[in-house]
């Protein structure tokens, strides 16, 4: 069994969001394996003390993360020695690499610099090529523990390059597939209604030696499902969870816009790329946002040509000829200034499609008839367009994402239609 230790106050009092967890529980799983228990400790010397000791109750491999900067702060290694009852000792390898890299750059070691060098006399010490911090590895009475960097960047490079290797040839036992699908405009609950024999399939297919799982991962309008296999028989557990795969895509796929790490706006690229279009958006509500996912996606250029942020109403008029009579009748959060700033994005840019959106993010802005959270969305290309209007009773940064990811999936629907 194996647990992650996330040392740090900056994490418990919300300061900082823990994202070092989902990165290695997510590696780890996909090399087999896989996390069964996560635990955050604050920056003391006994919280990791007691963090360690608690954790090796469940698990054989634990791997912490934080607490090894040179500051007064991060007594991570203070704390590992004392649980060991070993002393913290100078690594004269430690000590050279740190005394090159500072020299390379024009510097020379201070005190707390040469504090990196000190690691748990017990400890095997293990190259750090990306940063300053010891990472050590430490086995004893059949338990592992082995120390990671708090910094991200550090330590994802470290786990996925230098222990990684060492780690699945040591605790690998037992070979998982995994499957993601991901799906778009259907609540949960319904969604399961309509796997339900899906579902009940996987859950029959369990055997002594093998073991399948369906999980949905909802998170604001997209849900993930995952189909899990383990067992002892990798090509076996191939051919299950691709049959599975295919059973979820012939009741679901209507609402599939792909798989893996697929977002929807990559999903949108892709279909944009095969189809040789041309997209540019007109938003209100969504004050670019939407423009930003898009452009998020590596080569976007290639379909992208660009946005009209219209926030104010001068902006619809001017830059997408919304009529003012359009507005002061019906005003801007309406099917009808929808439709005309659809008509003024494809007239200003020429692309292939439009995407519109205005709406009330929140909290304020409320006007009778239309509460926050109403938000009118349009595509549109030549020859024919289409406007809905959405409900999202959120926070204003949850409103303004469902906005966004609202009129990607709009824009899906309509290509498929064409």
């Amino acid at each position: 069994m194996t647990g992650l230790l996330i040392i740090g106050d900056e994490i418990l009092n919300g300061n900082v969001q823990d994202t070092n967890s989902s990165f290695a529980a997510r590696l780890l799983f996909g090399n087999n394996i896989p996390v069964s228990t996560i635990h955050t400790v604050g920056d003391t010397e006994q919280a990791i003390k007691d963090g360690i000791a608690n954790m090796f109750e469940k698990v054989d491999l634990l791997i912490s993360t934080g607490g090894l900067g040179p500051t007064k702060d991060d007594i991570t290694k203070t704390a590992i020695a004392s649980y060991y009852n070993t002393a913290l000792e100078r690594n004269e390898e430690v000590l050279a690499d740190l005394t090159a890299r500072y020299a390379k750059r024009g510097l020379s070691l201070n005190e707390l610099n040469q504090g990196q060098a000190m690691v748990p006399a017990i400890a095997e010490v293990i190259h750090n090529p990306v940063g300053t911090a010891p990472v050590f590895w430490i086995e004893q009475k059949g338990k592992t523990l082995i120390t990671l960097p708090g910094v991200p960047g550090e330590m994802r490079y470290l786990l996925e390059n230098v222990l990684l290797p060492r780690l699945r040839e040591k605790f690998v036992t037992t070979a998982i597939v995994q499957k993601t699908i991901n799906v778009i405009g259907i609540p949960e609950s319904e969604l399961a209604i309509l796997l339900k024999n899906v579902d009940e399939e996987i859950e029959q297919a369990h055997t002594p030696t093998e073991h399948y799982k369906l999980a949905y991962l909802p998170n604001l309008n997209c849900i993930r499902l995952q189909i899990t296999g383990s067992g002892g028989d990798k090509n076996q557990l191939e051919q299950k969870t691709a049959y599975f795969q295919k059973a979820i895509e012939n009741a679901a796929g209507r609402f599939i816009f792909g798989y893996g790490d697929d977002s929807i706006a990559s999903h949108i690229g892709k279909l944009l790329r095969e189809g040789g279009a041309t997209l540019s958006t007109a938003e209100s509500c969504t004050g670019g946002y939407l423009a930003h996912l898009i452009t998020a996606i590596a080569g976007s250029s290639d379909y992208y040509w660009g946005s009209i942020i219209s926030y104010h109403n001068l902006v619809k008029e001017h830059e997408l000829e919304v009529k003012p009579e359009t507005l002061e009748k019906y005003g801007a959060v309406s099917e009808e200034t929808c439709q005309e700033m659809l008509a003024g994005c494809l007239k200003k840019f020429g692309t292939t499609y439009a995407l519109a959106t205005t709406g009330i993010a929140g909290p304020g802005g409320e006007t009778p008839g239309k509460p926050v959270g109403t938000v009118w969305i349009g595509v549109a290309d030549k020859e024919r367009s289409v406007t809905k209007s959405y409900f999202f009773n959120r926070s204003r940064a949850d409103n303004i994402h469902l906005f966004a990811i609202s009129a990607l999936d709009m824009l899906r629907k309509f290509i498929k239609e064409d």
